[in-house]
């Protein structure tokens, strides 16, 4: 079957669609992971031998397989691998993928990329403690570090703009933590999120949440739907390990569900933050974003060797942003406003 499948074309599954020959089929992203299971849903390609993540099309080249790919409805890239330095293949397999998730996938041995071709990938970027960036690409490298207070851009693009508020708290007196997130832009239909502690309680009971400059969600537990269905949200115990592997960093102890806000933002966002004594943890989950992006959170391009501290630096988007730039509407009034002094805005204890 394998030989009749190979040679003759006979005895394959997986379904096969007419492509038409033209330029060279290039990835919209070339990551050195390995995007089994978790990390991307298997597509079956014509000639694939196996079931599930195991189906699999042998003996083919990388633009062989990127071909086979873009001639299958479903598939929305591919994961190649030619075998290892230490296990060297005979053969080498295509894998069809879909559903990208960047941040679930595993480093790639040498011998195995995965593309993506059709679509823009999932990623995550988590923003914990005092505080460390998990940016896109850095998946499983060291974070970066955000030390200053004031408003900081986590994702800066035409279509997306997130910032992130870090301000200095009771448990960090001297490195700044984050206080808050706000979130606007045309992907989200012009919408306006913002979510903060603003005290004077400590834990969930000193944060606000507004949508379009109305607060939402200002009891525990609750939910809401906007009335455009453009945001569904929910202010309740979450476990925040179920968002991300550093969810509960610093402020989330061991174990047990927390108080905890999600954010799904139609069409392809959504904001998790844990609410901590008088900062938080956050959590961004969204798909790659077509024009390119900038901020802490990093370019999503898959090398994580850029993802620098000097590179912001170079851009101008390492430091805080005037008060009048920021995507925060208000200065901050809790737990401390050196960020607003910063800004040059007025303070509030």
């Amino acid at each position: 079957k394998i030989w009749c499948c190979q040679n003759g074309g006979f005895d394959c599954e997986g379904t096969r669609t007419t492509t038409t020959a033209g330029a060279p089929i290039m990835p919209v992203m070339a990551c050195d992971l390995n995007c089994f299971g978790d990390g991307a849903e298997a597509v079956k390609l014509y000639g694939s031998l196996g079931e599930g993540d195991g189906a699999a099309v042998r003996g083919l080249s990388l633009e062989q397989c990127r071909e086979s790919c873009h001639g299958t409805a479903d598939c929305e890239g591919i994961l190649y691998t030619s075998g290892t330095a230490a296990k060297p293949m005979r053969q080498s397999m295509c894998f069809g993928k879909k559903n990208f998730h960047i941040s679930k996938c595993q480093p790639g041995d040498l011998g195995v990329v995965t593309e993506v071709l059709k679509t823009m990938p999932w990623g995550q970027c988590a923003i914990v403690g005092d505080p460390h960036v998990i940016t896109w690409d850095r998946v499983f490298g060291q974070a970066l570090l955000q030390t200053d207070p004031g408003d900081h851009w986590l994702v800066k693009s035409t279509a997306l703009m997130i910032m992130g508020r870090f301000g200095f708290t009771d448990r960090f007196t001297n490195a700044s933590s984050a206080t808050g997130v706000a979130v606007t832009g045309p992907m989200i239909h012009g919408h306006r999120l913002v979510v903060e502690y603003v005290g004077p309680a400590q834990g969930h009971e000193g944060f606000k949440a507004t949508w379009d400059g109305q607060t939402i969600l200002a009891t525990f537990p609750s939910s809401l739907t906007a009335p455009d269905g453009a945001l569904h949200a929910r202010f309740d115990y979450m476990n925040p390990s179920d968002f991300h592997r550093e969810g509960r960093h610093t402020i989330g102890g061991t174990e047990g569900n927390l108080p905890s806000y999600l954010f799904e933002i139609e069409p392809d966002l959504s904001i998790y933050v844990l609410t901590g004594p008088d900062n938080c943890n956050i959590v961004i989950t969204t798909r790659k974003i077509q024009g390119g992006q900038e901020g802490y959170c990093g370019n999503f391009n898959c090398n994580p060797d850029d993802d620098l501290l000097e590179q912001l630096q170079a851009k101008g988007l390492a430091g805080p942003v005037p008060l009048n730039q920021s995507v925060f509407p208000e200065p901050p009034k809790a737990p401390r406003a050196l960020g607003a002094l910063l800004h040059g805005g007025p303070a509030e204890d």
